[in-house]
């Protein structure tokens, strides 16, 4: 069940629903406002991955789709290509960026209010977050089942409310590999994760056995452009198999409470919302990369 976005964050009773089931579907939440940048910065990097690819020599110069749009060009050239994954594997494996289109829509106001609304307005932008583009028929780009919690340091952020805000850059549906999630897996404990992936180079590379899931309803979330899934970070769940005609763009990008541990000691997040202390929020994507260097 799906909820519509109310401007200024969740109600107490969606806030409930979103504790007592794990998630929450919140629709109609970002403008294109928050999201063009990064679909802007996107493009333009599925751009120059085309033509490195015919500079390379692996796709034909007449099989650019220069007209295509952003959900279906990647695709395209990908499938045109004598290596289909050479794009991808050199332009979109690294899916941790930090430029202004991220910085853009990780401090969304009108998504920083939902998460507000959950963990309090001292929200750090976790050090966790990807972008992802999960093109048809690609097996390495396939999630298994999993907790968040088993990708961070459990023994050091076991404690700490992670919200998990999973959000589609192009239609997200069950035939091109949108979320799954199981309601209540949040209050077991953290699952073994005994399931490796069997193909080289997967970006999911660890995940929970079919045997060993817990029980509960299995959720599939189709999802439009603005739509949001809230995650914690013990929920199980997964993306499903791209069997569409579309790549399945999509940002998962994280949130805690300034001061609590996030899993990852050894990379920074940055302030993206503290009434206590409002010069320390981060103002720009510049300030963002300053913890790195």
């Amino acid at each position: 069940m799906s909820i519509q976005h109310d401007r200024g964050g969740l109600t107490a009773e969606h806030k409930q629903r979103f504790l007592d089931d794990g998630f929450l579907l919140v629709k109609n939440v970002l403008s294109q406002h928050a999201i063009q940048p990064l679909m802007d910065e996107l493009s333009q990097k599925v751009e120059e991955g085309t033509q490195a690819a015919v500079e390379a020599g692996i796709l034909d110069p007449s099989k650019t789709y220069d007209d295509e749009p952003f959900e279906t060009r990647l695709g395209l050239v990908s499938h045109a290509c004598s290596d289909p994954d050479w794009i991808w594997r050199n332009s979109f494996s690294n899916q941790k960026i930090r430029t202004a289109g991220m910085f853009t829509l990780r401090t969304a106001p009108e998504l920083l209010d939902v998460v507000g609304s959950v963990i309090g307005q001292e929200i750090l932008a976790h050090p966790q977050y990807n972008f992802r583009a999960k093109l048809p028929n690609q097996d390495i780009t396939v999630i298994p089942w999993h907790q968040d919690l088993a990708y961070l340091i459990p023994e050091e952020a076991g404690e700490t409310l992670v919200v998990n805000v999973w959000l589609p850059l192009a239609k997200a549906y069950k035939e091109n590999g949108c979320m799954q999630v199981i309601r209540g897996s949040h209050r077991f404990n953290l699952i073994d994760h005994n399931y490796q992936a069997p193909t080289p180079g997967h970006t999911g590379g660890k995940g929970i056995s079919e045997t060993d899931l817990p029980p509960g309803d299995i959720v599939t979330t189709e999802l439009d452009v603005g739509d949001i899934l809230l995650t914690n970070e013990r929920v199980v769940h997964r993306g499903l198999p791209n069997r569409g005609r579309t790549v399945r763009w999509s940002v998962d990008t994280r949130y805690s409470q300034i001061g609590l541990p996030t899993g990852r000691a050894h990379v920074p997040g940055f302030i993206a919302r503290s009434e206590k202390n409002p010069d320390s929020v981060a103002i720009s994507h510049q300030d963002w990369n300053r913890q790195f260097a």
